[in-house]
């Protein structure tokens, strides 16, 4: 291992020692699929005006209701900048554990880092914000013991990113692109999966065997032990590659050739070669190298209709 998969690896070995006992589906491993709960999610009417953030010249973050097949579930969104209807729009979904809004972070958030840096990105930035994301990464894990309110969550963040997609596309937009990192990465390639509205998907660190993440990577040391024990139940309700494959909407995933929690073997399959950019890093260093999300960004709005890069 090298030094980039040890920092993944001591990371995360610190952050289980820290949660003790309040790991992930500590409580219940009961949950519909998360593709079936994903395809049955929905929210509220989705009703904005994007004007509004270039007349006020602050954004407001808008909540959510979303309903679910394991509950109802709060999410916001908030648009980062709005160019007109005329441009296309990314719409950006954070990691986890990550408040994508909160200010003051040590090292900004992931947010901050792709589109704080003052360049101009030629298109609109909507921001989704999941469930259970308004406070600290550990009030969140804890928050995480049934398997079903992780379900619930990925459900609403991918049924908040669909109503936007469907809302921006009728206000006339030339295209959309969905984009995230980690957590964000797989909501990203669960509403192409499930949905497959978008013109272009650009995830970043995540595949379509998100069960595996919790029972094989160095990431199982976040997974409660009676939850490590059934490694078969929690990729039967995580995994979706089999959807993900039927799929056919533009996508180019990038993944950390030594990252130790979206492991390189193990995901890289979900997209074909030309679909597929690596870089020599591992999670948390891949994390914080935001010239490659940058770039990977813009390749996809390049291709999009409608940019003027």
């Amino acid at each position: 291992m090298n030094v980039h998969g040890s920092i993944d690896d001591l990371t995360v070995r610190l952050a289980g020692a820290l949660l003790g006992d309040e790991r992930f589906f500590r409580d219940s491993l009961e949950s519909p699929p998360l593709v079936d709960a994903a395809a049955d999610a929905a929210v509220d009417g989705m009703e904005f005006d994007g004007a509004a953030r270039a007349v006020t010249g602050a954004a407001t973050i808008q909540t959510v209701d979303a309903q679910t097949p394991t509950g109802e579930y709060q999410a916001w969104y908030r648009f980062e900048e709005w160019k007109g209807v005329g441009h296309p729009t990314v719409i950006f979904h954070h990691g986890s554990g990550e408040d994508p809004f909160a200010s003051g972070m040590f090292g900004g958030t992931s947010v901050d880092r792709l589109f704080g840096d003052g360049e101009e990105l030629r298109a609109n930035v909507v921001v989704v914000r999941a469930p259970f994301h308004d406070r600290t990464a550990g009030e969140y894990v804890r928050r995480m013991g049934d398997l079903a309110d992780f379900v619930g969550l990925l459900a609403s963040s991918t049924a908040v990113i669909e109503a936007l997609v469907a809302r921006l596309h009728e206000m006339g937009t030339p295209a959309v692109v969905v984009s995230g990192i980690s957590l964000g990465g797989w909501v990203t390639n669960l509403h192409r999966a499930v949905h497959g509205t978008a013109e272009r998907y650009a995830p970043i660190f995540a595949g379509a065997r998100l069960g595996e993440v919790f029972t094989s990577s160095a990431y199982r040391h976040m997974t409660a032990p009676n939850a490590r024990e059934s490694p078969d139940r929690l990729e039967a309700v995580l995994d979706f590659d089999g959807a993900f494959d039927r799929a056919d909407a533009q996508v180019k995933g990038l993944l950390a050739r030594h990252d130790r929690i979206v492991e390189y073997a193990v995901q890289k399959d979900a997209y074909a070669p030309d679909e597929l950019v690596t870089m020599n890093y591992g999670h948390v260093t891949g994390s914080l190298s935001s010239e490659w999300h940058r770039v990977h960004l813009e390749k996809a709005l390049r291709e999009a209709p409608g940019y003027e890069g």
